[in-house]
């Protein structure tokens, strides 16, 4: 009996003995951690610079970081005054993941200079969304070899003329579904209905209209994309060792809105496929291929010689990768677009000159919307270009991170200062789209929303001989002070697509209903720095009488 407690107290004392070495190991490792991470290149980079957002006050940056959930716009915009227009560098604090390196505006030119193997954009989106989690193996690939892309940059760009008709099919479907046909005014929800119109109309395009017409895929691919994005701010907040244990659960309800897509998707897509192979094998064949994003994708994939290419499931995912990078993005900027117009003191002016510059230019093309048609809405262009500077959805842009091993150098550190700055490898960068396009110096009245800002420059411009000026008032130019598609080699290369059926979206809407003004002014709501119509906010509006 004895010796049996005597046993069971020595196996005690073992395992309180393990315990107390693994914790001590464990202790000896955080404490290392915290002494080389307090001493690393990073650190003492960090804390040579000046940060904006941080007070006076126990536990500064912690605090600073859970400010930017509401307050990150404020905060950049702080920064922006006291560092930017000084021509110097400043820290924005970011919760759960690595802060930003804001560079002044300035710096732009040095910043697109740049080579990629020195500041890596690609890297950034890649941190940002954690494809191999929240997409998976295909999601990974798509991303590594990214047809998708090749086929906007070849095909897309290039048909979009040829394109209007199917985008006006749609919208003239999709506008009369959810705005509907009455001649009495109605309450319409604007942003969840700009949200399926635009999810509607684009997929036309991207997979035809089999596939955009279906509820099932527009709602589901709406919570898949959206799952993506929550996902991946989930994960970014987690330590790296753990995120691939953490993220099969975090990812299961996404997993669920994924399956219903390949459920609508994969037989229109294996019907391609086959359809297209067998119309390689025989020129005579009598199927016409549709003019679309899906059979531009699966032509490029049997060009390419690799099998894999023609899986099914992948074709799918380039499709859904198509959506989750355009849909979210210019719904709500067309969102931002129609609640500025309507809610602007001048809103009667403003959209009685968008109906008559659509009737002007649509008899001049004799009743049809063509390209170059499109080309002469000036003030239709202006007032989304505007829209895009004044509600600006994003807070910052031309996001890179530093791969260059060696570092990089900027000309950031202030007026008079010629020593450049180095930044170590690692660090990201970026500069502050948001103050950019509110800053007095580049836009007069900045504050306020003028929809024909760009469209009366041309004019002005026009009438003392400057014709050039035209180019720079396009939604798709991007410049340093105008920053929504990015601006440089990476400008977004979709940003000609998203330009000609939002110009399409805005001249349907002035042509065909009528919209009560707001009366009350309406509030974005900004989170983490994006700003968000709101959700709940109903417009009135009536079907024109034809």
């Amino acid at each position: 009996m004895l010796s049996d407690t005597t046993a069971r107290i020595e196996r005690i004392i073992s395992e309180q003995t393990l315990f107390s070495a693994v914790l001590s190991l464990f202790m000896i490792g955080l404490m290392a951690h915290l002494v080389l991470a307090r001493f690393s290149i990073h650190n003492q980079f960090w804390s040579a610079q000046v940060w904006t957002g941080v007070r006076a006050e126990w536990f500064p940056k912690i605090r600073a970081k859970f400010r930017t959930i509401g307050g990150i716009r404020q905060m950049l915009s702080d920064g922006y005054k006291c560092f930017s227009k000084q021509e110097r560098a400043f820290v924005l604090p970011m919760l759960g993941e690595k802060p930003w390196l804001v560079l002044p505006p300035s710096s732009i030119p040095e910043l697109l200079a740049k080579s990629d193997s020195e500041v890596d954009m690609r890297i950034v989106h890649e941190q940002q969304l954690q494809h191999e989690y929240t997409q998976g193996a295909l999601g990974r690939h798509v991303v590594d070899v990214p047809i998708q892309y090749d086929v906007i940059h070849r095909q897309l760009n290039r048909k979009l003329p040829h394109l209007i008709d199917p985008f006006n099919d749609e919208f003239d479907k999709s506008f009369r579904k959810y705005w509907g046909t009455d001649a009495s005014y109605t309450d319409v929800k604007v942003s969840a209905t700009c949200e399926k119109i635009i999810a509607q109309v684009a997929n036309r395009i991207f997979a035809g209209p089999e596939i955009c017409r279906n509820e099932d895929f527009l709602e589901h691919s709406r919570l898949y994309s959206a799952g993506v994005g929550r996902c991946a701010i989930i994960l970014r907040m987690l330590p790296q060792v753990i995120r691939s244990l953490v993220a099969p659960l975090v990812t299961y309800p996404n997993r669920k809105h994924h399956d219903v897509c390949l459920r609508v998707c994969l037989p229109v897509v294996r019907d391609r496929l086959q359809r297209t192979s067998e119309k390689r094998g025989n020129l005579q064949s009598e199927w016409e291929p549709p003019v679309d994003m899906l059979q531009w994708i699966i032509e490029e994939a049997f060009n390419r010689n690799e099998p894999k290419e023609l899986d099914a499931h992948l074709i799918t995912q380039r499709i859904l990768k198509l959506n989750f990078v355009s849909i979210e993005t210019i719904h709500m900027s067309m969102t931002h677009a129609i609640l500025d117009l309507y809610r602007s003191p001048h809103s009667e002016r403003f959209v009685a000159g968008l109906r008559q510059e659509c009737d002007r230019v649509l008899e001049a093309n004799n009743g049809q919307w063509t390209k170059s048609g499109l080309d002469d809405l000036l003030c239709i262009d202006s007032t989304i270009r505007e829209s895009m500077r004044y509600s600006n959805v994003g807070y910052i842009a031309l996001t890179r991170m530093v791969v260059d091993p060696h570092g990089t150098q900027f000309h950031a550190n202030g007026k008079g200062n010629s020593s450049p700055m180095s930044i170590p490898s690692g660090i990201r960068v970026c500069v502050p789209a948001h103050a950019i396009h509110r800053d007095p110096e580049f836009y007069s009245s900045p504050h306020e929303f003028q929809a024909f800002r760009f469209a009366e420059a041309y004019e002005k411009n026009r009438n003392i001989g400057n014709e050039s000026y035209e180019a720079k008032i396009s939604i798709v130019t991007t410049t340093d002070k105008f920053l929504p598609f990015g601006h440089g080699r990476h400008a977004c290369p979709g940003r000609f697509f998203a330009a000609q059926m939002m110009k399409l979206m805005l001249v349907y809407l002035v042509q065909n209903y009528d919209v009560e003004k707001l009366s009350t002014g309406v509030e974005n709501k900004v989170t983490v720095g994006t700003a968000k119509p709101d959700s709940n906010l109903s417009l009135r509006v009536r079907r024109r009488t034809e």
